[in-house]
This record gives structure tokens, C-alpha cells and sequence, in this order.
């Protein structure tokens, strides 16, 4: 089918989490791009970034907690904008000001979706609860047993993040400073609100950078920027591969939030980045068309949302959750009512549910 309707994403707020993953509402873990001088015509240069630097002094984040908190602090801000009675996620109409949205969720989940028609390997499950008029989603996954393949995923990760260390400072005028000890906790996110074939989403994306000229607010991420490595490509063989997988991935990542461009470091396999090539976003989805068709990918996640909408009884609560399993062998994706066996609490927690049914 064709491309389904596609409002572009508004970013409607913002937070921080800091180094201890504590919610902050500020612009505190903002982080502005800064490019090395020579990028500044074509956004491509030679540079020589070592991504091992000071990776033994490295703060994961906690895995369990985040399993833990599930979507806490989007709920947080929620809370927030409704007592600052935010016009654009708040129905004024109503005496309970609900959202005037129908699903919330994190962008994970929605790259998740988009990439579903083409995954042929990962199975997913998404928990699904409704309350007043919206439906919250979140992914359980399971807690990862390490072993040597985690491993390596896991350094490449914090290579990730070194990478951005190169090329990101904390005020707009300041010098990255990849001397810095890596914490995999901080981030900024950015709070968006779209239209996908005219059902209303609400979610949380975390952003990388954002370039220098610009000053928050933020109306929308038109000059953030998403920061990736990637290794050399060096034949058709690799080239073939990435836009078979990975840019697929990256396509959905950033035209679901809205971003149009990708600064990449290609790296060879000891973590020395030895060249930045910005890459435009469309341009992703254009080189792989015989690999992935967009439209399938949206009209997917449409669908989905349609499906969960129809799924889930008018009548449920808060307090009743469902399952929805993707078994990619089978290409099947089953639902059923959630008893209590993949949680230790509700999705959404009472302060969250007790606040939202007080009159604002």
C-alpha cells in the first residue's frame, strides 16, 4: 500500500536524566555537535578517534533498573505538563484533563515496529495497558546471559558512546572532551507527538546532539543530528549488507523523531575512527529499496497500533495488561490477557494513576 499519513513529529517538551538516571527537568544533558573544522563544507573529513580511550573507567547503566522503572519518567513529565496544563497533550475540554493522545510510549518500541515486516530472527513481546483514553506500551525483555557475543555487543556499545564524546559539548561556545570518563546513564530526551494514519502517539526519544546554532525550545528535531559507527565498508559485499540491516535500523530511528541527518565514524576493528561522512536520512531509504520498502515498515507499525486498539477491551483498566508476542519464525503475532507473569507491578504506577484522576 501506499505511504500511510505521516505528520511530522512536534516535539512537545523535554527532560534529562542524569549520571545517576535521576529524572531532571532541564536542559542539563543537552549535548551540542561540534565537528571538527575541515567537516564544514561536506560534513566528511579524515580524523583519528580512538574509541578504547579510557573505556576501563566506563559507568554502564543499571539494565535492571530501567526494566524496573519501564516508563516512569515519561510518565513523570507527563504529570508535569499536565499541572503546566501543556495545550498541545492535554484535553481542556474534559474536567479530568486527559491526553488528548491514544498511544504512548518510548521511540524504541516504534522502530521496533517498523523494522518487524523485515526481522526474521528476534522475537518480541510488548505489554499493553489502557487508561482513560490512551494505551500504553512497553517491550519486556529479558534480562541478557552473558556470554561472548553480549560481550563483544557490549564493547561496541560503549564505543558508541566514546564516539559521541569526540564530537559533542556541553554548551554551545565549548570543546568536546573525550578525556571525560564514559556514563552510559546520562541522556536527553526529547518528548514528540505525531499523527500515524490519524491515530495520535505520544513518546519519548533519546536524542544524541543537537548543532550549536540552535537554542532550545525546540519545535521540532530538524537540527539534531544522530551520531552512529559503523565499520569500514570496503566492498559490495559490506555495502550490500548494510543496507540490507543496518540502515533500515537507522532509517526508522531518525525519520520516526524527525531528524535528517546522520554523522557517522567509520571504524576499523580496533575501535580507531579514521573518517566522518554525515549522511542525509532519506538518502538511507532511497540506496536500499531493493532491500526495504518504507511503506511496508509504516503500514506495519499502523496496523499493529490498530490491532492493539481493537484488541483491548473499551472497559479495561489500569489494573489489567495484555500481551502481544511476535514469533519471527511463524511471522505471527498472538495476544492475550496478561495475569501478572512477566511483571513485579503494574505499567503504570499508582502515583501516576491516583494524580491523573484528580482534576488537574
Amino acid at each position: 500500500g501506499n505511504f500511510p499519513e505521516f505528520t511530522r513529529p512536534k516535539n512537545v517538551g523535554s527532560f534529562s536524566l542524569d549520571i545517576h538516571r535521576n529524572y531532571v527537568n532541564d536542559y542539563s544533558e543537552l549535548r551540542y555537535l561540534s565537528m571538527p573544522p575541515e567537516a564544514s563544507t561536506s560534513g566528511s573529513c579524515k580524523v583519528n578517534f580512538d574509541l578504547k580511550r579510557g573505556v576501563s573507567r566506563v559507568v554502564e547503566k543499571d539494565e535492571e533498573s530501567i526494566r524496573q522503572k519501564m516508563l516512569d519518567d515519561l510518565l513523570r513529565w507527563i504529570l508535569q505538563e499536565r499541572k503546566a496544563e501543556h495545550k498541545n497533550i492535554i484535553d481542556h475540554q474534559h474536567p479530568l484533563r486527559p491526553l488528548l493522545v491514544e498511544f504512548v510510549c518510548y521511540r524504541g518500541l516504534l522502530t521496533l515496529l517498523i523494522e518487524t515486516p523485515y526481522e526474521c530472527q528476534e522475537n518480541w513481546t510488548i505489554l499493553a495497558t489502557r487508561f482513560q483514553n490512551s494505551i500504553y506500551l512497553w517491550q519486556l525483555k529479558e534480562s541478557k546471559k552473558q556470554n561472548g557475543s553480549i560481550a563483544v555487543q557490549k564493547e561496541k556499545s560503549i564505543w558508541g558512546f566514546k564516539f559521541e564524546q569526540y564530537l559533542c559539548a556541553s554548551s554551545p561556545n565549548g570543546n568536546p572532551n573525550p578525556n571525560e570518563q564514559v556514563n552510559t546513564n546520562a541522556e536527553f530526551c526529547c518528548v514528540l507527538k505525531t499523527r500515524i494514519g490519524g491515530l495520535p502517539l505520544l513518546y519519548g526519544a533519546e536524542v544524541d546532539a543537537v548543532t550549536k546554532e540552535s537554542q532550545p525550545p525546540f519545535l521540532d528535531l530538524q537540527n539534531f543530528v544522530e551520531l552512529k559507527t559503523n565499520k569500514h565498508i570496503g566492498n559490495e559485499m559490506q555495502q550490500a549488507a548494510f543496507n540490507r540491516f543496518k540502515s533500515m535500523k537507522w532509517w526508522a530511528q531518525s525519520f520516526i523523531v524527525g531528524i535528517p541527518k546522520i554523522v557517522v565514524g567509520y571504524r576499523d576493528d580496533d575501535g580507531i575512527v579514521s573518517r566522518l561522512e554525515t549522511m542525509d536520512v532519506n538518502q538511507l531509504r532511497k540506496q536500499s529499496t531493493d532491500c526495504w520498502k518504507s511503506n511496508i515498515c509504516m503500514n506495519f507499525c499502523l496496523k499493529f497500533l490498530k490491532f492493539v486498539k481493537e484488541c483491548i477491551p473499551k472497559d479495561s483498566t489500569s489494573n489489567d495488561h495484555f500481551l502481544f508476542e511476535f514469533d519471527a519464525m511463524s511471522r505471527v503475532i498472538s495476544f492475550r490477557n496478561e495475569l501478572g507473569e512477566t511483571r513485579s507491578r503494574n505499567l503504570l504506577p499508582s502515583w501516576y494513576v491516583e494524580s491523573m484522576q484528580k482534576s488537574a
